[in-house]
């Protein structure tokens, strides 16, 4: 691998001015189409699929910021609010499994095929699911008040930094761009933590179901 495109990515993951510069250099090189951007790709996600996180926020950052993925979702889903949702799953699919990266292809291959999949499944006829009849008032009520509870119990179990971007989403209805404002962090970190506070909240309320049949 280049040296300079190294040191580069090496210095960008301490922060400060190097991270904008690597941004810089990402976005200059996608326009001009030399190699760099895919040697800052395969780099970061070399080095996050071997559990390095602030490569992977470094990582989702990029993809999200210089569209990476929409090359894969556009040909297939064609509702502009639909890409933008596909391209959503398709940061968490990245970070759900961004560890089975081997670096036998380019980073955008592996990420092409992620994102293609992601736009498949989201065009996918689905089966009508049944509508349960609407409960009383009152039972809705106990019902809304009992889930929230339960959720800000589950949240509260998150570690940092995962709790507190969390709440910021679903307690105080904050958007990426604010949550990212508040956090003082980019919007791909708060992707990122987000992804992962969703998989540990599923983790935890299968182990309170369980928890209820025994």
């Amino acid at each position: 691998m280049d040296e300079d495109v190294a040191g580069l990515v090496t210095a960008a993951l301490a922060g400060g001015s190097a991270r904008a510069r690597l941004l810089e250099a990402a976005t200059a090189s996608r326009t001009s189409r030399n190699a760099d951007l895919d040697l800052i790709l395969d780099d970061l996600a070399t080095r996050a699929g071997v559990g390095d996180e602030a490569s992977l926020e470094l990582l989702l950052d990029l993809v999200h910021r210089l569209g990476l993925a929409r090359s894969a979702i556009v040909p297939v889903v064609s509702d502009a609010a639909s890409v933008d949702d596909v391209a959503q799953t398709t940061l968490m699919a990245v970070e759900r499994n961004i560890s089975s990266f081997a670096g036998r292809a380019k980073f955008r291959t592996w990420l092409f095929s992620i994102a293609r999949n992601e736009a498949l499944m989201s065009v996918r006829p689905r089966r009508a699911e049944p509508v349960a009849e609407p409960p009383e008032t009152s039972a809705r009520f106990s019902t809304v008040v009992a889930f929230r509870i339960t959720m800000e119990a589950l949240v509260d179990g998150l570690d940092e930094p995962y709790r507190e971007t969390m709440r910021l989403q679903v307690f105080e209805n904050l958007g990426y761009e604010e949550i990212a404002t508040r956090l003082g962090v980019p919007i791909g970190t708060v992707r990122s933590r987000l992804a992962k506070a969703r998989d540990l909240l599923w983790v935890a309320m299968k182990a309170e179901k369980a928890g209820e049949r025994a």
